[in-house]
């Protein structure tokens, strides 16, 4: 049972280009808005990397997790995540590293493989390196840490050579691993690494996503229970039911749309068809209002306490940039900070002290 006070909660910043904006006023907003999660008390910040994209500015989630280390000095910063098989994996090693010293250790690496998309192609090693690339480099990147480079000199031709800094925080900074399918559990469970869930999944979905984790993890040898999970929601605070649909109907719309990112997709199961017809887009949006802490306060702690007691996960990554107005995006995060989180970190305390009694009757 998740305490309470074991549980991180934290923000993930969109970097979205809003009604014209330039790239200095998307990453001006970023920042403020990530100063003022600080200052509020959240205890994480968390970056994402897209290539290409026409609304997103973020080609590197390391370098703009670095730059708000240098302009924070409480949270912690993740990134969610960096594309591992985009990239030398000894390199992100390398860069990781130097963040854990540099921020005093408090720096947070997630890995994922993304979408087959073209930055495979313009970047990295091609497509089948989508496919096959994970477990490899997640390997080579840990052994980075270890000073073991020499170990995977077959794979990559290196001899002799020792990534440096070490890092500060032994074994390696905290290192999570996106997972949305069963082969992709597998190679977390296999190697001891906790998983980064999203927003598309339900609370039972994620639930069997980390019984499948401790299933693979049991098999062989590691154990089954004990990680630090994280789970990614979309996060409002609003007394208007009729707002927080509006805004689901917006993230559900986004979902199945995919439009700015489906050109670049380099492998699609068929044809584009036509956009989602709205009877599709109001089933989708009825399941995020159902799930997501998005509503009033109690809605919002409901749905987080269902979340948190089902899947046991101690990182909490609440996106609240669900408007371009930004005086309702510093007013959403000033609720949730004030008076969601308490509620949920109670209510947490609460159960685990309950199953505590169970137990010890």
């Amino acid at each position: 049972m998740t305490n309470g006070d074991e549980v991180r909660f934290g923000i993930l910043l969109r970097t979205r280009r809003v009604r014209g904006e330039s790239d200095a006023e998307v990453f001006a907003r970023t920042l403020a808005l990530a100063q003022r999660a600080e200052a509020l008390g959240m205890d994480d910040l968390w970056v994402t990397e897209h290539h290409f994209h026409p609304t997103i500015v973020s080609p590197s989630a390391l370098a703009l997790a670095s730059f708000l280390l240098g302009r924070t000095r409480r949270v912690q910063v993740g990134t969610a995540v960096t594309l591992l098989p985009l990239h030398s994996p000894v390199h992100v090693a390398e860069q990781a590293a130097l963040l854990d010293q540099l921020s005093g250790g408090r720096f947070v690496l997630g890995v994922g493989r993304g979408a087959p998309s073209a930055d495979y192609e313009a970047i990295g090693r091609g497509i089948d390196h989508w496919h096959d690339g994970l477990p490899e480099s997640l390997d080579l990147l840990r052994a980075s840490w270890c000073g073991e480079v020499e170990a995977a000199s077959r794979l990559h031709q290196f001899r002799g050579v020792t990534p440096a800094p070490v890092p500060r925080t032994r074994s390696g900074p905290p290192l999570y691993v996106a997972a949305g399918s069963p082969g992709t559990i597998e190679h977390a469970a296999h190697r001891g690494l906790p998983l980064l869930m999203y927003f598309d999944k339900s609370a039972g979905a994620k639930a069997d996503m980390v019984a499948m984790h401790a299933k693979f993890a049991t098999a062989v040898g590691r154990p089954g229970t004990g990680y630090a999970h994280a789970g990614a929601f979309y996060a409002h605070v609003t007394d208007s039911p009729g707002r927080a649909r509006e805004l689901m109907l917006r993230q559900a719309r986004a979902l199945l749309g995919g439009a700015d990112r489906t050109r670049l997709l380099i492998e699609t199961p068929e044809p584009a068809g036509p956009p989602p017809d709205e009877n599709h887009v109001q089933a989708v949006a009825d399941r995020l209002v159902a799930s997501q802490p998005v509503g009033d306060v109690e809605t919002c702690v409901r749905h987080l306490l269902r979340d948190l007691r089902a899947t046991g996960c101690t990182r909490v990554l609440l996106q609240v940039e669900l408007d371009s107005d930004q005086c309702d995006v510093h007013g959403t995060l000033h609720r949730l900070t004030a008076e969601v989180v308490p509620l949920v970190r109670a209510g947490l305390r609460g159960a685990a002290g309950q199953g505590s009694g169970d137990s010890a009757a």
